[in-house]
């Protein structure tokens, strides 16, 4: 029996914990989260309505505290997960989507990368635990891989792969190119290289620059994009194939989740676009599920090329420069931003210093939601 372990009992980890336990697949699913009532009660909904579908499938739960690396390493050995998923982040990113409309915008501007130390520390935590454990399963992430991974990967502490981003709007891409070439969007091969930046807007805007994104669509043995043609393909993706965001769209990432874990869990190889393949920055194609996992990119676009496309847009994120020990070089104009807004201010970040700063911006944050929502109740 196969084994995964969820680490991270929030929406997405719930979320994906329910799809994995309603199938026909005979793995073991085991959610890992700190509150115990909140847990086992998610834990016994999943059991009882797979169930009630004729599902089988063994699922079961275990308490930690990331902050507790001996206590999760012991965790992980107990159960020896084959993969581990973590969906665990000190602020989700859809948070900021719950301010007032007006301080949410003025936030926005600063874009995703400021927020990296609520992603990344977790997620270092977590993969302390994982080499205490002497744990040999793959680990899927799910907090912000993009910049997270490459960041680990300077202590040799990345995941192995990342999920969502680029890959959250695949589909929509595979229906519109489908539409263009007059085929189901299930016989689109599609291969798309672009950081979260990009990815976040594709669905939201039509401001791309080109430079900062690599897309082939396959058929016939060849690249068929220039007959496409990217302005008719993104087009649809904010009109007619546009789609729900904030906390009721990670339905999007928990599929993308499913889409990469699946093929891990069965050992069978899948092409599939996922952040953060082998400690690089942005998003690309890639084969998982049998053997080691690699990079499918686009014809004619070598490895190098891509990754310089995705340190592109990691710059407009936010994020000027990720250092070969870890440290983080954060953009001026973003941080100009956060000091504004919030009063937070950190151009370059060891990692030895991420935690420091994530209680940090998760007080400031927490006190201008705060003020936000008394300022929005008096304007009511």
């Amino acid at each position: 029996m196969r084994k995964i372990m969820i680490v991270g009992a929030g929406d997405l980890g719930r979320r994906v914990c329910t799809d994995l336990a309603h199938s026909d697949r005979p793995w073991a699913v085991r959610l890992v989260g700190r509150a115990q009532d909140a847990v086992q009660r998610h834990v016994n909904l999943v059991r009882f309505s797979a169930l009630q579908r004729g599902c089988h499938g063994r699922v079961d739960c275990a308490l930690t505290d990331l902050n507790d690396i001996d206590r999760t390493a012991e965790v992980i050995a107990d159960f020896g997960p084959d993969v581990v998923f973590l969906a665990s982040s000190l602020q989700s990113w859809w948070v900021i989507t719950t301010l007032p409309v007006q301080q949410f915008q003025r936030l926005y501007a600063a874009n995703f990368g400021p927020w990296l130390p609520m992603h990344l520390v977790p997620v270092h935590k977590a993969m302390q635990a994982i080499r205490t454990a002497h744990s040999q399963a793959i680990v899927v992430n799910a907090a912000y891989p993009d910049a997270v991974h490459p960041v680990l990967a300077g202590v040799g502490l990345a995941p192995h792969v990342g999920i969502g981003n680029i890959a959250n709007n695949v589909p929509a891409l595979r229906y519109s190119a489908g539409e263009i070439l007059g085929i189901a969007p299930a016989e689109v091969d599609i291969r798309v290289v672009a950081h979260h930046y990009v990815s976040h807007r594709l669905s939201r805007t039509n401001d791309i620059n080109p430079s900062q994104l690599r897309i082939a669509i396959l058929a016939d043995g060849r690249d068929v994009m220039p007959d496409v043609g990217v302005i008719p393909l993104l087009k649809p993706l904010t009109r007619e194939y546009r789609r729900t965001g904030g906390l009721a769209g990670q339905a999007m990432t928990a599929a993308s989740a499913i889409s990469v874990l699946v093929p891990l869990l069965e050992q069978r190889e899948a092409l599939v676009h996922a952040p953060g393949p082998l400690g690089l920055p942005g998003g690309y194609p890639v084969v998982v599920g049998s053997g080691p996992i690699r990079l499918a990119l686009p014809p004619d676009t070598t490895n190098e090329e891509a990754v310089i496309v995705n340190q592109s847009g990691q710059v407009d994120d936010g994020i000027c420069e990720i250092g070969d020990d870890g440290s983080v070089l954060f953009r001026q104009s973003t941080m100009d931003v956060m000091r504004q807004e919030l009063g937070y201010y950190c151009v370059k970040m060891p990692l030895s210093e991420a935690e420091d700063r994530a209680r940090e911006l998760g007080a400031r944050f927490a006190r201008y939601r705060e003020k936000a929502e008394i300022t929005g109740s008096r304007h009511a």
